[in-house]
């Protein structure tokens, strides 16, 4: 499983509140959900619960791509969701914490993989910046 999908398998609960189904793309079997960057926007519930994003593969890699049809074609999405995203850019604007912990363990595994071990520097054990290391 990537980190993408370990992602995806984390903030299923909180994206699709209403309900989502699977569905198959072109590229592999994805989701369609209610998109979380501008269903609130929307005046009626019908059109907030409507699933109008989708979270998919991308063929030949291992990327995910998220999309909102509202945004795209000129409906009443947001600036937020206007054009299709890779996944992490998504996360970025859906939720940013969320993306500097899954920024931060993508570094953690491309250090890992390309030097086969892990550094003092990936278990936070440098001293707080204007604390003295120092005893008096």
């Amino acid at each position: 499983m990537t980190t993408q999908e370990r992602y995806i398998a984390k903030i299923k609960p909180y994206l699709f509140p209403f309900k989502y189904n699977q569905k198959a793309f072109r590229d592999g079997n994805g989701y369609v959900f209610a998109c979380p960057l501008c269903s609130h926007a929307q005046e009626k519930e019908s059109k907030r619960k409507e699933k109008c994003a989708a979270l998919y593969p991308l063929a030949g890699s291992f990327q995910w791509v998220f999309n909102c049809s509202r945004g795209c074609n000129g409906g009443k999405g947001n600036d937020k969701c206007s054009r299709p995203m890779r996944f992490d850019s998504f996360l970025q604007a859906w939720n940013p914490p969320l993306y500097r912990q899954y920024s931060r363990e993508k570094e953690v595994a491309k250090r890992l993989r390309s030097t086969g071990s892990l550094g003092p520097e990936d278990f936070r054990s440098r001293p707080r910046v204007g604390v003295s290391s120092q005893c008096s």
